[in-house]
């Protein structure tokens, strides 16, 4: 009897903590929010909506890169969470083909119920794609070296 009631504790236990881990939420930042970390950063900052100007969804996009360029911080403002999953998804896609195409040293998936990030470090390449509620935070292939501004950058982000 002592062995069926610790099983049903254990099952008990990881089904809570299945249900609570599941619905994690993370509030979404905004593009003022971002652009106040990147300068203060010392990073360079884009508007660069106008290049999107064909894709309603999308509100407004803001680039951040320190000043030699060595890497660039995406971040995508969209008009609802189901494009921002559309994003991502698109994203993660471009990740995936890089991955495929590389001798991967790491690859990492976080999910929540408002938020996804996948990054992946391959060949001495990083690149991230994050999401949160209507934002999403993109980091294009770059230099190994760069990753640990950029996730020190993300870190303070909260992405």
């Amino acid at each position: 009897m002592k062995l069926f009631t610790r099983f049903i504790a254990a099952v008990t236990a990881v089904s809570l903590l299945t249900v609570l881990l599941s619905s994690c939420t993370k509030p979404p930042a905004d593009t003022e929010t971002f652009k106040a970390l990147a300068q203060s950063c010392d990073y360079e900052v884009y508007d660069i909506t106008v290049q999107y100007q064909n894709a309603p969804q999308i509100k407004r996009v803001t680039v951040a890169a320190p000043s030699g360029r060595e890497f660039q911080i995406e971040f995508y403002e969209v008009t609802d969470r189901e494009s921002a999953k559309v994003l991502y998804k698109a994203q993660s896609d471009v990740i995936e083909d890089f991955r495929s195409a590389r001798s991967v040293t790491s690859t990492k998936v976080s999910n929540g119920s408002n938020y996804a990030r996948r990054t992946v470090t391959a060949d001495g390449q990083y690149l991230m794609v994050s999401y949160i509620d209507n934002t999403v935070l993109y980091v294009p292939p770059t230099d190994k070296e760069n990753k640990k501004a950029i996730e020190e950058f993300l870190d303070k982000f909260k992405y």
